[in-house]
């Protein structure tokens, strides 16, 4: 008579002393490089802000040559909002739905207000015309800071290229 036996070789598999030393100076390496940029929220803040205000004035050109009219973008003052308007005589606060632009995601007045301790570098107040050229005659430069450093924002007179 005979039998068959089958042989299961069972391994065990784990990790090595040296993979697990590897992965542990990985995480303190990450720990100290990354994680306190996280915990910094303001250049977070100071970013995030920057980039929409440079949206908002590239959505004010659009808009002044979409709907063939003056568009103004206005800075009531440094710590204050920016905000898109059809009349120039008209400030953030006191805009009103029939002479400010209306941001397309909530239908509500276009305006930014900048998160604590961000500002911009100084007031403005210019306009797109009905062909999305700006009413300054040289380049302006807008500034945003509050994280330690100054990003800026450049609109060429010609094009009102924003960059």
């Amino acid at each position: 008579m005979r039998t068959n036996t089958i042989c299961i070789s069972l391994r065990a598999t784990a990790f090595t002393l040296i993979e697990m030393i590897m992965v542990l100076v990985l995480i303190g390496i990450l720990s100290v490089a990354i994680i306190p940029r996280f915990s910094d929220k303001k250049a977070f803040d100071a970013r995030g802000f920057f980039d929409q205000s440079q949206s908002m004035v590239r959505y004010a050109q659009k808009v002044a040559i979409a709907q063939r009219k003056n568009v103004f973008v206005r800075i009531d003052s440094t710590a204050g909002p920016i905000c898109l308007l059809y009349v120039s005589t008209v400030t953030c606060s006191s805009a009103t739905l029939a002479n400010a632009v209306l941001n397309p995601a909530d239908q509500k007045i276009f305006s930014q207000t900048p998160p604590s301790a961000i500002s911009f570098t100084g007031t403005a107040l210019f306009s797109f015309d009905a062909l999305g050229k700006p009413s300054f005659s040289s380049a302006l430069t807008l500034g945003v800071t509050g994280d330690g450093s100054t990003r800026t924002m450049t609109i060429e007179s010609d094009t009102g290229y924003v960059h």
